[in-house]
């Protein structure tokens, strides 16, 4: 029963002050439980408004809001499993730490994209969210944080410069995708704009130096249309890969690796807690979020792998 109902009935006369007071007092218990349970996670407080809940990341002092019925929401993420790829964002952050200028693709409500901002180095970050209901979550975690060098933008990134149909769920706002890939008998679609990260970087007086790419399946198609800005700036790339989700696209990760090592890049992933260099993403691999280095510009960066 919820607290307002308890209350109410209170008001009514349906339960008496000494009862009233037990109740409510057993109900008011699930705040000690996260104060006693939080101790152990990535997260430092819960903070409970009148306007808004959100959890304050240790260290970074990231603000994230919390959202009733997504059950994957990060900061959700952040209190079941006590930390968000906690294997991966070591080596992410300490590369980004020698980078100008992050692109954020698939930013979704912006949890790398407010930790690229927190690097002193980091001059700007980029963030492309294509589905309109993250993106709001996206600029409110901007303005709530008071992120001043992100350059946010509300389309997505493909092979081509379309209008396309994504599929996505309030459920999980993280698996927005092209295609339906959860398999959700209810399934919001909404139309939203797609270019090609040449296109965008035509005429512009941007050197990207890290690409995270997050796209739920599509990531093949994002790296065929930059395969120009590859060549021109060699980023170090973070991308996601699935083999259960490049098959709803017809692809498997493997052609991703091969299309970015005919242009000098080199992936790894870890296995375990060490770092390998990932010819094949093969169903015994573990591991979902690899890194490409370009195998000349990053020359120093793999001999230290």
């Amino acid at each position: 029963m919820k607290l307002k109902d308890i209350y109410n009935q209170y008001l009514s006369g349906e339960l008496d002050k000494h009862k009233y007071i037990e109740v409510m007092h057993q109900k008011h218990q699930v705040l000690f439980d996260y104060f006693d349970y939080i101790k152990d996670t990535d997260i430092q407080s819960i903070t409970i408004d009148n306007e808004s809940m959100y959890v304050t990341i240790k260290g970074s002092e990231i603000k994230l809001l919390l959202n009733r019925v997504d059950k994957r929401f990060i900061p959700i993420e952040l209190l079941n499993f006590h930390s968000f790829d906690p294997q991966e964002k070591g080596l992410l952050f300490e590369s980004a730490n020698s980078c100008n200028t992050i692109f954020d693709i698939g930013a979704n409500i912006g949890w790398y994209t407010l930790n690229f901002a927190q690097i002193p180095n980091v001059k700007n970050v980029f963030a492309f969210e294509p589905i309109p209901r993250t993106y709001d979550y996206l600029k409110k975690h901007l303005e709530l944080n008071n992120i001043q060098k992100v350059s946010a933008f509300n389309f997505g990134f493909s092979d081509s410069i379309d209008q396309k149909i994504f599929y996505w769920s309030e459920l999980e706002h993280g698996s927005a995708s092209m295609e339906n890939i959860q398999e959700r008998a209810e399934v919001n679609k909404v139309k939203c704009k797609v270019t090609t990260l040449d296109h965008f970087m035509k005429d512009k007086d941007i050197e990207v130096d890290l690409i995270k790419c997050d796209v739920e399946g599509a990531e093949l198609f994002v790296f065929k249309g930059a395969i120009e800005t590859l060549k021109k700036n060699k980023p170090i790339i973070f991308s996601e890969m699935l083999r259960k989700w490049s098959k709803k696209f017809n692809y498997h990760p493997d052609d991703i690796i091969n299309l970015l090592a005919d242009i000098g890049y080199h992936c790894y992933g870890y296995i375990s807690n060490n770092i390998e260099k990932i010819d094949s993403v093969t169903p015994e691999l573990e591991t979902t979020n690899f890194f490409f280095f370009h195998n000349e510009k990053h020359n120093k960066i793999i001999k230290t792998l």
